[in-house]
Parts: C-alpha cells; structure tokens; sequence
C-alpha cells in the first residue's frame, strides 16, 4: 500500500530520491508503524521535505480507506 500511494503522488514530490528510499526502507512495516514513522518525519525535516510526507501520508491514508 506504501508503494502504491507513492507512485500516485509522484508528480507532487520534490524530494523524490529521499521518499522513495524511505518506500523501499519501510514497505514492509505494518501501515500503523509507516503512518508513526511518517509523522516523526514531518516533525524533524525541513519544509519542503515536510510537505512531500505530508503529501505521501495523505494518499496513504485515502488508499487505506479506498479498500476498506
């Protein structure tokens, strides 16, 4: 679910190398961890950065509630 809500916000990242590392670092993680992990990332990076989480946690979170 991680990789798929990342490769629908690609064209909205600009730091792209950056959230996709942090894809192939946390795919694997339960959606709760990823969503944790997520939010201390928004918490300590810089703005710009900030937002491109901000942007992979939104579309996490509606692809989530899509297959509920």
């Amino acid at each position: 679910m991680l990789r798929e809500a990342f490769e629908n916000v690609l064209p909205y990242i600009t730091n792209l190398s950056r959230l996709k590392s942090f894809v192939e670092e946390n795919e694997g993680k339960s959606i709760e961890e990823i969503k944790r992990i997520i939010e201390e990332e928004i918490k300590r990076a810089n703005e710009t950065l900030r937002t491109d989480f901000k942007i992979l946690l939104n579309e996490l979170e509606k692809t989530i509630n899509k297959r509920m």
